[in-house]
């Protein structure tokens, strides 16, 4: 009797290791970055913040969210640097104080190298809001 407790035993704890490894590796392939190119935007930033973030919770994503301020006038920035103070994993950068290609995605690739912050390429996910085909490429 003994034996096969310890048999059965030893095939759940099997069962839970392998679970646990394939899971594991299946949550860091699904990490995602968001770069929202937005100019003046102020109407729908929130919601698209937002909806990443809900896209987050509900799907167990772990990404981040990067807004790449191209000379926004309105009140856009001010948002997005609300939600930078109250959430990790929000960052905002002025296009014009990261060089003039920060508009352009291998620049700003280039940029995270440099300072240290490794992005994977195929992992970082480009959006400017002010073209309409690049918005399916948000999770909405």
């Amino acid at each position: 009797m003994i034996p096969e407790l310890m048999w059965i035993i030893g095939f759940y704890v099997a069962a839970a290791a392998l679970a646990h490894g394939v899971f594991g590796r299946e949550a860091d392939s699904r990490k995602r970055h968001y770069v929202l190119v937005a100019g003046n935007h102020q109407l729908q930033i929130e919601g698209y913040v937002r909806a990443l973030q809900s896209f987050s919770r509900r799907t167990g994503t772990d990404i981040g969210i990067t807004v790449l301020l191209d000379d926004s006038t309105d009140d856009t920035g001010p948002i997005v640097e609300k939600f930078a103070r109250g959430y990790d994993g929000i960052a905002w950068i002025r296009s014009r104080e990261s060089g003039p290609d920060a508009k352009d995605r291998d620049s700003m690739m280039k940029q995270w190298e440099e300072q240290g912050m490794e992005k994977d390429p195929a992992q970082v996910v480009w959006v400017e809001l002010d073209k309409r085909e690049d918005l399916h490429r948000l999770p909405l």
